[in-house]
């Protein structure tokens, strides 16, 4: 068997701080990010709560650790980096902070790392179930959520589902992060074609063109090219399971995802309490709410 995500990314800190991690975290339970500052408080986050490591982090610490999530060449991960992620084993994607060298409006290069988030990828059976019945007959479903709140994990459990034996239902999976893949393998084969490390647009079109997909996931949609990618995917006649950043109802419904009917499920996962942030729009009405992983999914359809 091998290593856990919490083992691979304590394998990837320094001594001291694996060991202060260690006594934090215990066996991994529930922690979702390792978070390393320079010169600031080492934290961990455990089903949504920031708990402390009582350790500070150096630039050496900071220094060493990336270089281990690269593998030894912070070369071979650049183009991760200068967008401020570090993609490694066993689907930890890390954010990256520090000071930018700027080319043309764009970002040339990261030196001086100062912040490292280690975002562990948790398997929550069942996450999925509340969206699952509608990408199952043929809609497509957007789920949204501010950052952190658990959108990966449902669509990572849905492709568990979809392209289990028990279904076999044609995947393609946009993982451009090395992120919606993570821990699938525990469930044995699957009927998903993996698209690792392509950018959203270029997977997506490639899929739809060579691979005849039933169904489509991709994660954290964002800009016009990515919608516009989308536009062709729904016109293809391939249903869609995809999420996106939004910190409302209000701010989902205004997508342009969602003006451009390409979706017709929007599903929120929201904080425990149930709070959403902002009321509901009355075109996407509350159908269910199911407890899931310390988290509440919301699903709104229209009409």
């Amino acid at each position: 068997m091998g290593r856990s995500a919490w083992e691979t990314a304590l394998g990837c800190l320094p001594e001291r701080i694996r060991r202060a991690a260690g006594r934090c975290g215990g066996e991994g339970e529930g922690v979702e990010e390792i978070r390393l500052r320079s010169g600031g408080l080492c934290t961990l986050t455990v089903s949504g709560r920031s708990l402390s490591c009582g350790i500070t982090a150096s630039p050496e610490d900071i220094a060493r650790t990336a270089e281990r999530l690269c593998g030894g060449s912070l070369y071979v991960h650049a183009d991760g980096i200068r967008e401020g992620v570090i993609a490694a084993e066993n689907g930890i994607r890390t954010g990256v902070a520090g000071t930018a060298s700027s080319e043309r409006g764009g970002v040339r290069s990261v030196r001086d790392m100062t912040s490292l988030c280690l975002r562990l990828p948790n398997r929550r059976p069942g996450a999925a179930d509340p969206v699952l019945p509608f990408v199952r007959r043929g809609e497509s479903v957007l789920v949204w959520s501010r950052p952190g709140m658990g959108k990966t994990t449902v669509l990572r459990e849905a492709a568990a589902s979809l392209g289990s034996s028990r279904e076999m239902r044609r995947l393609a999976v946009i993982d451009t992060r090395y992120e919606l893949s993570a821990g699938l393998e525990e469930d044995g084969p699957l009927t998903a074609d993996f698209y690792r490390g392509w950018p959203r647009e270029a997977g997506m079109e490639a899929a739809v063109r060579t691979m005849s997909p039933e169904i489509l996931i991709c994660d954290e949609l964002a800009g016009e090219g990515d919608a516009g990618a989308m536009e062709q995917v729904r016109a293809a006649g391939v249903a869609a399971l995809c999420s996106i950043h939004a910190g409302s109802p209000e701010d989902a419904v205004r997508h342009p995802l969602i003006r451009k009917g390409l979706f017709s499920v929007l599903c929120g996962v929201l904080p425990g309490n149930g709070a959403s942030g902002g009321e509901a729009d009355p075109e996407w009405p509350v159908l269910s709410r199911t407890a899931c992983g310390g988290r509440i999914l919301e699903v709104r359809r229209r009409g």
